[in-house]
């Protein structure tokens, strides 16, 4: 067997630690970049799913959103744990719905004093239900007003990275032409239902913003949040009024039990159809996918005849 040499021997111990010494070199500067890129993003909580969808779409690769909402929780019942509050406190602004969606909103401003929470909610015009001075807070269900939302986050994101404003800026006017898209789809569909055949039956009062951006008149079953009930004489007005206005289809929520309104449904001979009214889904995270799924619903709905 060749023995090496004592300067062969020098020489392939140097090559080899050269070697490892470029490749530490090159694993540093991989590691120093990723870290100055991660720095330069904005760091972005969001408390709903379709403002972590807007963030991502309006933001692209300069944000980085952490989605305090998990899979599976309900609007109205969710509060943001002590863990989820860690995972904000690093972060440069909070997303949330706002119109009183959030009820722990002044809490959570007490806990993350050091971080901006900005409420695109509060740049929408409200819909009151009708005959009360209660405004609707489900303002993602008509297109524009996402488009609007979109405008507010644009600025606040151009006000923490100046440098990204054309990103920001080709990232929101994207995010409004898919908004308008969706609205001239939804316009198309919708124009094919008569008027007498534009009344929303909904499970909870939901459809305000929805209602008034196509020309509907909603009933709501219940409140604003779906668990509240009315008592035996509303719903004996609310079953004259259903007769009343030969209702062909009542809404159901499609992430709750549809059983209730399958019975008020039945007594009146009406169908039933789900909604995803508050905007979240297991399985449709998109919100293109959530609009479109309502607008086919209501269309089959109120299109068939009694």
């Amino acid at each position: 067997m060749r023995q090496l040499s004592g300067a062969a021997l020098t020489d392939a111990t140097g090559c080899g630690t050269i070697r490892a010494m470029r490749k530490l070199l090159s694993c540093l500067l991989v590691l120093v970049f990723g870290v100055m890129a991660a720095q330069g993003r904005v760091k972005v909580a969001s408390l709903h799913p379709l403002l972590s969808e807007m963030a991502q779409a309006v933001g692209g690769e300069q944000v980085e959103v952490v989605n305090l909402f998990p899979k599976g929780a309900d609007l109205h019942t969710f509060n943001p744990t002590a863990a989820d509050l860690a995972r904000a406190r690093d972060t440069a602004l909070v997303l949330a719905c706002g119109m009183g969606v959030e009820p722990y909103l002044d809490d959570l401003k007490d806990s993350l004093p050091s971080v901006s929470v900005v409420e695109p909610g509060k740049s929408i015009p409200p819909v009151y239900l009708p005959g009360t001075q209660q405004a609707d807070p489900h303002w993602w269900n008509a297109p524009q007003n996402m488009k609007r939302a979109s405008r507010v986050l644009m600025q606040e994101l151009m006000s923490r990275a100046p440098a990204q404003k054309t990103v920001f800026r080709a990232g929101q006017k994207a995010y409004a032409a898919e908004m308008d898209a969706l609205d001239r789809e939804a316009r198309v569909a919708l124009g094919r239902l008569p008027q007498e055949s534009r009344v929303l039956v909904a499970a909870h009062a939901a459809m305000g913003h929805f209602g008034k951006a196509y020309g509907f008149r909603q009933v709501a079953v219940h409140g604003i949040a779906q668990e509240s009930e009315g008592d035996t004489a509303t719903m004996a007005r609310l079953l004259r009024s259903l007769r009343e206005l030969r209702v062909r289809c009542i809404f159901t929520e499609a992430t709750g039990s549809p059983r209730a309104m399958e019975t008020l449904a039945g007594q009146v001979g009406a169908a039933t159809r789900p909604l995803v009214m508050d905007g979240i889904h297991p399985e449709m995270r998109a919100y293109r996918e959530i609009f479109n799924f309502n607008i086919r619903n209501i269309v089959d709905g109120l299109g068939q005849t009694r």
